[in-house]
């Protein structure tokens, strides 16, 4: 199917009685912070990237427990170091998930995964793991606030242990790190997707996961289908979330991107190749899609939304894995922030194909964007 996409901007011009400019409620103002990235070797090869943003997810970015302790009680933060004093220089708030088991301390140190042996298994003493997360911990007080348990554990490829477990592992880490610092905040394990994911999700709050987490994640992926597609995800996460009454929390979307063409010949991953995934064009379609998913998601509510990623390899990339050149949908992501941060009353809302978004733009303005999806 074809969606064709077409955005016009309406700015028109504040209401000003005596002085006052339009009313608006500073309270819902979108930070810079809910612009989130993932970029994976910023001290390796990966200029930092030239677009602002204001949260950083650290997955994909070679710094889990496997990176960070390869033989047991043998350190190396040295790229997270790196990482830390980046992101201090540039005040980009720090995103640290808290996975990857070491063959080492892992409960089945050969089983194969996407990663190394053993890596998506659970670690066969909760004693490894606690002092995994305190010495982390520890070392970060003041400079991480931010620790999310896993990444996808829904999937088989990201975690083989069972739930029961999970829930384990994330409320050993809460007690850990609230004791190191009550300020910090555990993100919940964020499974990808839609049906089974999102129930993986209720099973893991309603089994005793909700007291241990100060804010709700999900991986907010529609694959095949367009930026439209997340709204009633997110939806059904709510639903989930007011289920077992942690409606109250934020919700975080810690990972999200489209496949989007290379144009340095680089070539598509395999699953593209199988049909998989919809992939975006280098033009004007990559930029649009980007537009509508931020916009969607923050109307839902969605306090964060970590674009995955500037610096893909495969085709999820927002620079060309060669080169390091900016695809044109960068452009789009400059103009997005410099437009919403700030911006307060962001509603949207649809009649069958046509969507339209409206808000109060921080000089007090009032913008409208619509579109139309075929």
């Amino acid at each position: 199917m074809k969606y064709v996409f077409r955005m016009f901007l309406m700015t028109v011009t504040a209401l000003l009685i005596q002085g006052n400019a339009l009313a608006t409620d500073k309270t819902d103002a979108i930070p810079l912070e809910y612009f989130g990235m993932h970029i994976h070797r910023a001290d390796n090869g990966t200029a930092w990237p030239n677009v602002p943003f204001g949260s950083w997810r650290l997955w994909d970015a070679y710094v889990g427990w496997a990176n960070l302790e390869p033989a047991r009680g043998k350190w190396d933060f040295s790229r997270l170091d790196r990482y830390i004093a980046m992101a201090a220089i540039t005040k980009v708030d720090i995103l640290l998930p808290l996975a990857m088991t070491p063959s080492w301390a892992s409960a089945r140190p050969l089983e194969a995964s996407v990663y190394k042996p053993g890596n998506v298994a659970e670690p066969a003493r909760i004693e490894d793991w606690e002092n995994y997360v305190a010495t982390v911990g520890q070392r970060y007080k003041g400079k991480i606030k931010h620790y999310e348990i896993w990444n996808e554990p829904s999937d088989k490829n990201h975690f083989t242990g069972d739930l029961a477990t999970l829930v384990r592992l994330t409320c050993s880490a809460h007690r850990i790190l609230k004791r190191i610092d009550p300020s910090i905040r555990v993100v919940s394990p964020a499974s990808a997707g839609g049906g089974r994911h999102i129930e993986y999700l209720d099973k893991f709050l309603s089994s005793g996961g909700k007291d241990c987490v100060d804010v709700i994640a999900h991986h907010f992926y529609v694959f095949n289908e367009p930026p439209e597609a997340i709204v009633p995800l997110i939806k059904q996460v709510r639903n989930v979330m007011r289920k077992n009454g942690v409606d109250d929390l934020p919700l975080w979307n810690t990972e999200t991107g489209w496949w989007i063409a290379n144009g340095d010949g680089t070539p598509d991953h395999m699953m593209v190749a199988k049909g998989g995934w919809r992939k975006l064009s280098l033009d004007k379609e990559s930029g649009d899609y980007l537009k509508r998913a931020f916009l969607l998601a923050r109307a839902e509510g969605v306090e964060r939304f970590y674009w995955y990623s500037w610096d893909n390899k495969y085709g999820l990339g927002m620079v060309e894995p060669t080169t390091g050149s900016p695809k044109p949908m960068v452009e789009s992501w400059r103009g997005l922030v410099s437009e919403l941060v700030g911006a307060t009353a962001l509603k949207c809302d649809s009649n069958l194909k046509s969507w339209r978004c409206a808000y109060t733009k921080k000089n007090g303005m009032r913008a409208e964007i619509a579109w139309q999806v075929d």
